[in-house]
């Protein structure tokens, strides 16, 4: 609903086209129209950068988990206390509980694959 006013007004510039051509006012209503659509382009804009800048910061941070569960696993594999393959099985453990509220979602019927 953040463009209803724009489009409330670009409604009523088509709907009464001939009155606002009979009084040479297209560039005011385009105008008007462009002055209604600033602010939810200022929001969207905002929320755009809120929602890029918080899903790299959480890749990141993912990222920086992985990166350091394989070097402590290096770390132990190069001190004989553990083999290759536990650390695989490890990375392979939380890579599979990342995914696990997105599979009890699908379990309980709760989500859709129609949204996307």
């Amino acid at each position: 609903m953040m463009y209803e006013e724009a489009s409330q007004v670009a409604n009523d510039a088509v709907c009464s086209i001939r009155t606002v051509a009979s009084f040479c006012a297209e560039e005011k209503v385009m105008q008007l129209y462009e002055g209604k659509c600033r602010g939810p382009m200022k929001s969207g804009v905002r929320l755009g950068w809120v929602s890029g800048v918080g899903f790299g910061v959480s890749s990141f941070l993912l990222y920086c988990f992985y990166a350091t569960s394989f070097y402590v696993g290096a770390r132990l594999v190069d001190a004989g206390h553990i083999t290759f393959q536990d650390v695989f099985q490890v990375s392979i453990y939380y890579v599979s509980l990342s995914l696990l509220p997105r599979v009890l979602e699908v379990l309980a019927g709760k989500y859709s694959f129609k949204r996307y």
